[in-house]
């Protein structure tokens, strides 16, 4: 009486097959430690602080306190800021140019400035900027020091600066439009994981694609086909072989880099989409490619567009509307917030939905193009 394995054990049996074989591969053995360790370093190197002020040199020194006190003065201490006194105007210009950036900008006034104010004899002002910044910022400072000089006046006569106005606003309020981000900025090194994080992931889906192309070419699939394994069976063991190899990477770079603070359970859910996509991609790229080179070439393919929303991390501003339309966009927007500002599920919720959807639309193609490309040996 012969037993016949069921289909739980058979897939099992070649999943282990396939980890066998990918350990046998000196090429990934190398490469996957290689590019992990390149990826934590890269994480660790990467400033982990976000710096929020901008630093005013002011010249004389003496006006330093002043400008502090002239600009706290009825709003409580004012945030982002910070004003610098020099005791040599020679010296505040050489701290503009510097390259360290410590000093964005430097105001040099009169020595006599608030004697010159209040005489209305006036005075030379210089205003000390880079040329990086534009020329917009440069008529706005010029307009800030003529505000500042009217400020003067009115302080010292006793009155609040904003009497120097040329008209009265009965009540002005800043309105924030979205999450106030001031004190949460995101640092470099934290805005730069999910990048790194979705790079993992496709990396191994170039080892799932070398793994299928490999089968094809050696007809290793058809003698899998002659036990008692089907096509489903074959298929769905190569996705959960490159399940495993993604998730295994991703998950030991998120331990080395501390990732899993945030909600363990979101960045799960999240790192096993980002998976199953690239084991899609994996088989996409397999099938197609005949050879090594075949199949690295179509690999790249398929990898580049899904990196752009990635590297959009890096630029301000809202994605265009064919980024949006990319299969990893939901997948990253997702791990930017999750891993990067850490947020929750009511954000995560739309983006992983989304990643769902093409996570089946792509699977449901890698397997329809490669149970057609077995079938056919």
């Amino acid at each position: 009486m012969s037993i016949v394995p069921s289909r739980m054990a058979i897939i099992v049996a070649i999943v282990l097959k396939d980890l066998r074989e990918f350990s046998r591969d000196r090429l990934w053995m190398i490469l996957t430690p290689i590019s992990l360790i390149f990826m934590i370093v890269i994480f660790l190197i990467l400033p982990d602080t976000v710096s929020e002020t901008i630093t005013l040199g002011v010249y004389p020194s003496y006006l330093a306190e002043s400008f502090s006190m002239l600009i706290n003065h009825e709003a409580g201490e004012f945030q982002g800021l910070e004003i610098i006194g020099f005791a040599d105007e020679n010296q505040l210009a050489d701290a503009v140019l510097d390259d360290s950036g410590e000093i964005s900008i430097g105001i040099a006034l009169p020595v006599d400035f608030t004697e010159s104010i209040l005489s209305g004899s006036g005075g030379s002002v210089s205003i000390y900027v880079t040329e990086s910044i534009p020329q917009e910022m440069r008529r706005a400072l010029s307009s800030g020091v003529r505000e500042i000089a009217y400020a003067v006046q009115a302080v010292y006569a006793g009155r609040s600066p904003l009497s120097t106005l040329p008209v009265v606003l009965p009540h002005l309020q800043v309105r924030i439009l979205g999450e106030d981000m001031v004190g949460r900025q995101v640092p470099l090194r934290y805005r730069i994981r999910p990048i790194l994080v979705i790079m993992i992931l496709l990396i191994e889906a170039l080892a799932l694609a070398g793994l299928v192309s490999v089968e094809i070419e050696h007809r290793t699939a058809t003698a899998l086909l002659v036990t008692p394994a089907r096509t489903g069976d074959f298929l769905t063991a190569k996705c959960i072989t490159g399940t495993i190899l993604a998730v295994s990477q991703a998950f030991l770079f998120l331990l080395a880099t501390g990732g899993f603070l945030f909600d363990w359970l979101i960045v799960s859910v999240l790192i096993l989409l980002g998976a199953g996509m690239a084991s899609a991609v994996g088989m996409l790229s397999g099938t197609s490619g005949r050879d090594f080179m075949g199949t690295l070439f179509y690999g790249t393919i398929f990898i580049i567009p899904l990196m752009i929303p990635a590297l959009s991390i890096m630029f301000p501003g809202r994605p265009s509307v064919i980024i949006r339309l990319l299969p990893s966009y939901g997948l990253t927007e997702a791990m930017s917030g999750v891993l990067g500002e850490g947020r929750g599920l009511r954000f995560a919720a739309p983006h992983i939905l989304t990643t769902l959807l093409w996570d089946i639309i792509l699977l449901g193609s890698a397997f329809f193009l490669l149970r057609r490309r077995v079938e056919s040996l």
